[in-house]
């Protein structure tokens, strides 16, 4: 739409608002409708087809419309502004605009794309559904288009199992048709902070920090306010799932309780920042996220998992954590025992320094060094050769043993 048009234009939407609201069908003797076509092309004039485009101008989507605009011909059903709407809905919002007001309404774009002169009906037989933000949490909602279904909590859709239907009650006959774009847009795990429960019961309650549903022990549920918080259903496949998984690595977490302690979590593991690491290492750029007493008690205590490749964020030199130790790898190392090929995390170096000066990994860690076929196992700080009938169905697992240097080994005495 060229300038002078669009001012034109502005000044039509916003005079003509209310006096179509009285009667915009009645004393119209302008256009009435026209195809998703020739909509597109008025789209590609106005946005270059972008219909979520917010470009700061107070026009939005595809189709340009202003905000008053929208709200007076009843787009805000659908969403606050235009561009948070779907394709669909935007174009149901501008025929009426179109009828109330004329092509005009859209300048040298609607002239151009033949607006006023196609008299089709864009949608003749498809239904219109509402936005997933107007529906009320615990709403079961699926796309027209597949079988999967969701159930509304906080803006987000979490997944609904067909185990879950039967135990969590959810009645199948009360599902709310959403646009397949909308419905596979919806972000699978309620917001930071919601408090939630199992659909089908029970006393447990969890909070939800970065997809994880972390569990809220008793003694938390009212020291830590989430009994102030409201308390909401979610599917259990979906809840057992959640609670199995630990905060992202990076997220920087506190007592919901309070205390000036701080931690990064690493696989699974609170790592706890020190005061001069808080800022030298930007930890104080993060978001920081309140989580149950007990919980974070836990998680503190936790082992890093073996396996685990660290480094500080001032030093170049690489360990791998292997029971509670984190033990120096050489280039060649971190190469040879295939080290180079996973994630490599930074930590506080305290916290580092604490793990590299312990004089032994934990009992029970079973090492293996490059080219060696022995397998060890650490007691009381010192090795001993396993047997192959240790490992099998029922016993340990190869797959628990960490891959060292073989000068940790050797530094060991044997049992």
């Amino acid at each position: 739409m060229s300038s002078t048009a669009r001012k034109k234009s502005v000044l039509l939407a916003t005079a003509t608002a209310l006096l179509a609201l009285a009667a915009p069908l009645a004393t119209s003797t302008t256009a009435s409708a026209a195809s998703v076509a020739t909509w597109d092309k008025v789209a590609q004039c106005e946005s270059t087809n972008n219909w979520s485009i917010n470009t700061g101008n107070g026009y939005y989507g595809g189709l340009q419309i202003l905000k008053s605009t929208w709200d007076a011909y009843g787009g805000k059903q659908y969403a606050a502004y235009p561009h948070q709407a779907t394709k669909q809905q935007q174009i149901l919002t501008a025929e009426k605009i179109l009828a109330g007001q004329g092509a005009g309404a859209w300048g040298s774009c609607g002239s151009a794309a033949g607006l006023a002169y196609d008299h089709a009906d864009p949608y003749p037989s498809g239904p219109t559904y509402p936005s997933p933000s107007s529906l009320a949490d615990g709403t079961l909602v699926k796309s027209p288009n597949g079988p999967a279904v969701k159930v509304m909590i906080k803006g987000a859709g979490v997944p609904v199992a067909g185990s879950d239907v039967t135990p969590d009650h959810y009645d199948l006959g009360k599902i709310v048709l959403i646009e397949d774009s909308a419905f596979n847009a919806l972000p699978s795990a309620p917001p930071a902070g919601t408090v939630v429960h199992d659909q089908a019961g029970g006393p447990s309650r969890y909070v939800i920090i970065a997809g994880a549903a972390l569990h809220i022990g008793a003694g938390d549920w009212t020291a830590n306010g989430y009994n102030t918080l409201p308390d909401m259903g979610v599917p259990t496949a979906w809840l057992q799932a959640a609670a199995a998984k630990a905060p992202a690595n990076g997220t920087v977490v506190m007592d919901q309780s309070g205390g000036p302690a701080r931690y990064v979590m690493v696989n699974g593991t609170a790592v706890s920042i020190s005061g001069a690491e808080w800022t030298a290492n930007g930890y104080n750029q993060r978001p920081e996220m309140g989580v149950p007493t007990s919980w974070l008690a836990a998680a503190a205590a936790k082992q890093l998992v073996n396996g685990t490749v660290v480094k500080k964020a001032d030093d170049p030199t690489v360990y791998v954590m292997a029971g509670g130790k984190a033990v120096t790898l050489t280039w060649s190392d971190f190469t040879g025992l295939g080290y180079d090929k996973r994630p490599l995390e930074v930590i506080p170096g305290t916290w580092l320094g604490t793990a590299v000066a312990k004089t032994a990994p934990a009992d029970g860690t079973m090492l293996l060094a490059q080219a060696d076929a022995t397998v060890w196992q650490v007691n009381a700080g010192k090795k001993r050769a396993m047997t192959a009938d240790e490992f099998g169905p029922g016993k340990l697992s190869f797959d628990d043993v960490v891959s060292v240097p073989a000068a940790l080994i050797t530094g060991l005495p044997t049992a």
